[in-house]
């Protein structure tokens, strides 16, 4: 008979959560703080305290993600038209979810960032807002030409075939669950 291990919720925190307000201790899990997050909170009150919170409890695992995890999740926002608008810090706060959630944690991304909750919606990683009610479809992004209508994923400011200005356009989806 094997005694099947409880699963532990594993929380991922990006600036915008501490920016609006969460503390470390109202999360009941482990706790992951993606390094680049550190860079954007100092200076600021919440981050400041955040990270004081971090250096006297050590609840809070500061960590970078993975190359494959950040690859896989640059893939998808390729493949969202998020990549637009994503900052390289933003891709790690999902690729630090996604790395935990491979390993087969319960993951929370905790982020106010409607760009973070777009992709990892897509991926399927839970996320949970602090301040704002959140996204409710996901968007996959396209840049389509004014002038011969040419589509593409990646965000162009002309069109390769005419020359014309590329126009970002919203395929809305369903929310997954």
């Amino acid at each position: 008979m094997t005694v099947e291990k409880k699963k532990e919720k594993a929380f991922v925190i990006d600036a915008s959560a501490i920016f609006n307000g969460i503390l470390s201790h109202n999360l009941h899990g482990k706790k992951y703080l993606p390094q680049c997050v550190t860079y954007e909170i100092e200076g600021m009150h919440r981050g400041e305290a955040l990270l004081e919170e971090i250096a006297v409890k050590k609840d809070v695992i500061v960590t970078i993600p993975d190359k494959t995890a950040f690859t896989e999740v640059n893939h998808q926002a390729n493949e969202t038209g998020d990549i637009a608008e994503l900052s390289e810090c933003d891709m790690s706060v999902v690729a630090v979810a996604f790395e935990l959630q491979s390993k087969n944690n319960l993951v929370e991304i905790i982020t106010d960032d409607y760009d973070i909750q777009n992709l990892a919606n897509y991926m399927g990683i839970p996320y949970k807002g602090i301040y704002w009610k959140g996204i409710t479809q996901i968007h996959v992004y396209s840049w389509v030409c004014t002038g011969c209508g040419f589509k593409s994923k990646k965000q162009m400011n002309s069109c390769f075939e005419c020359g014309s200005t590329m126009k970002k356009k919203v395929q809305r989806k369903k929310k997954r669950s």
